[in-house]
């Protein structure tokens, strides 16, 4: 379990975010949702070191952490999709056979084997989502930060990558900001942001009468994704 005590984090001069100690558990899938500038991205920075310590109050745990970006421009390293699933897998001291499986494995879960050998800079935005997201999924992590990863995908790519998550990553707490609220779907457990602060933690099965009294609108057609998961899962 990952312990993250009250946090105050000033994004300005003006706003100052704040979280309440938080428990974040091994396998859990836990998606921050809350309007647009409430500090979800703040958030995730900061827990993954991105922030400096003089704007943060409070403690961030020293723990493994992989992040996507919520724009995966900003996070390309290599030139290619193939040395881009290999990177991370190289920094962190993979043997050759188990860098070349791995790589091979996630590219080919994500639909990704015929862009092997394309630049990066050739992808469509949705393409390098998804290149961006199964490179950050293959780092070694305790808490794995993914910021919008879904905002490109269709239903299936965002199935895929919540039903990736839920077999690989057991050991890990997995942390999601999300524009989507029928994302919850796929989560066992709600934050939800009112202005800069994070004040409700909901159970994923009761999200649904927490929006209803919230009136909160949702992003995704709901009776659409709710057919395809029914009928595709596992």
């Amino acid at each position: 379990m990952i312990r993250l005590s009250e946090l105050r984090l000033h994004i300005s001069d003006s706003v100052s975010l704040f979280i309440p100690p938080l428990d974040l558990h091994k396998g859990v899938v836990y998606l921050l949702l809350g309007d647009s500038g409430c500090g979800k991205t703040s958030l995730l920075k900061a827990l993954a070191g991105f922030i400096p310590d003089d704007k943060i109050e409070g403690t961030i745990p020293a723990v493994r952490t992989s992040l996507l970006l919520q724009n995966p421009m900003h996070q390309m390293i290599t030139s290619t999709v193939e040395s881009e699933l290999k990177f991370p897998l190289i920094q962190h001291g993979f043997p050759d056979d188990a860098i070349e499986q791995k790589s091979r494995e996630i590219a080919a879960y994500f639909n990704l084997e015929s862009l092997m050998k394309i630049k990066l800079y050739d992808l469509s935005f949705g393409e390098l989502q998804s290149v961006m997201l199964a490179a950050t999924l293959l780092i070694p992590a305790d808490l794995i930060l993914l910021d919008e990863p879904t905002s490109h995908l269709d239903y299936p790519a965002v199935e895929k990558m919540y039903r990736w998550i839920r077999k690989h990553k057991q050991n890990a707490s997995c942390l999601i900001a999300s524009q989507f609220p029928d994302e919850y779907r796929f989560a066992d457990q709600i934050y939800h942001f009112q202005g800069h602060r994070l004040i409700h933690s909901i159970p994923a099965d009761d999200y649904p009468r927490f929006a209803r009294e919230k009136n909160s609108a949702s992003g995704l057609a709901a009776e659409e994704i709710a057919t395809y998961i029914k009928a595709h899962k596992a």
